[in-house]
């Protein structure tokens, strides 16, 4: 699916969350995972030790 804006169509009418693609069979880098993951481990730990 290929969108092109031409400035002379008035109104520009973007994509919606609906016709943007969703998955492309490639694994997401998201660099605030890690120290997220370490957070929650951190604060739930003690009470799932109790």
């Amino acid at each position: 699916m290929t969108f092109t804006l031409d400035p002379s169509t008035n109104p520009v009418i973007l994509p919606d969350h609906t016709q943007l693609p969703d998955s492309d069979g490639t694994f997401v880098k998201n660099f605030q995972e890690h120290p997220q993951s370490i957070l929650l481990t951190d604060s739930i730990e003690p009470h799932l030790q109790k």
